[in-house]
């Protein structure tokens, strides 16, 4: 969106430039410049996701997973019903005789 206005005007100024008998150009640059703006407008946005303390949306809140009949602790939550923090580790490392590797 903020290289919009800078595109517009780089256009504007072809289209301007362009010999005025050749109207197929013109129209060929107008055609790919809406396409590129539906294309834009087209891109999936990521949602963001729940924060820790929000209900859990895999067991919806409920700390268990299943019909009501059979039910297992909600993994994601630890079967509280509310997300939990997300800790991430930083990556194992292989040591092999003497020497390590990410």
């Amino acid at each position: 969106m903020r290289f919009l206005l800078s595109f517009i005007v780089v256009i504007a100024g072809c289209v301007v430039s362009l010999p005025i008998q050749d109207a197929t150009i013109s129209a060929d640059l107008a055609a790919e410049t809406s396409r590129a703006i539906v294309r834009m407008r087209a891109a999936p946005q990521p949602e963001p996701g729940p924060k820790p303390g929000d209900v859990c949306p895999n067991c919806k809140g409920k700390g268990y997973v299943g019909d009501g009949t059979v039910k297992t602790k909600c993994l994601p939550c630890d079967g509280t019903g509310k997300v939990q923090k997300v800790v991430k580790h930083p990556p194992a490392k292989v040591c092999t005789d003497g020497s390590c590797e990410l």
